[in-house]
């Protein structure tokens, strides 16, 4: 009886962990991205790929260049299909 109950418990753990886990991604290393800031305050790089914006002092400040080109470093972390841009650095991009 123990010893099904241990094996209940062990596979209840590894489902839960699993179902958290599995909207999760780690992030990554510094990436650097050319893109525009969009009316949602997203970046929007080259290919039509829209990150959000983490809100830090750079990310706030990128936030508000709503049709401004700029490249932006940073880490990428993604979660359920959304990307979100955690921003070191950006640079504003003259037309």
């Amino acid at each position: 009886m123990k010893v099904n109950m241990k094996r209940i418990f062990l596979g209840v753990l590894i489902i839960g962990l699993t179902v958290f886990l599995s909207g999760i991604v780690v992030a990554g290393s510094e990436v650097s991205i050319l893109g525009m800031i969009n009316e949602d305050g997203q970046l929007v790089d080259n290919d039509g790929m829209a990150y959000d914006i983490a809100e830090n002092d750079e990310g706030n400040e990128v936030m508000e260049m709503v049709g401004q080109k700029v490249t932006v470093k940073g880490t990428v972390m993604e979660a359920d299909g959304t990307k979100m841009i955690t921003i070191t650095s950006f640079k504003i991009m003259e037309e």
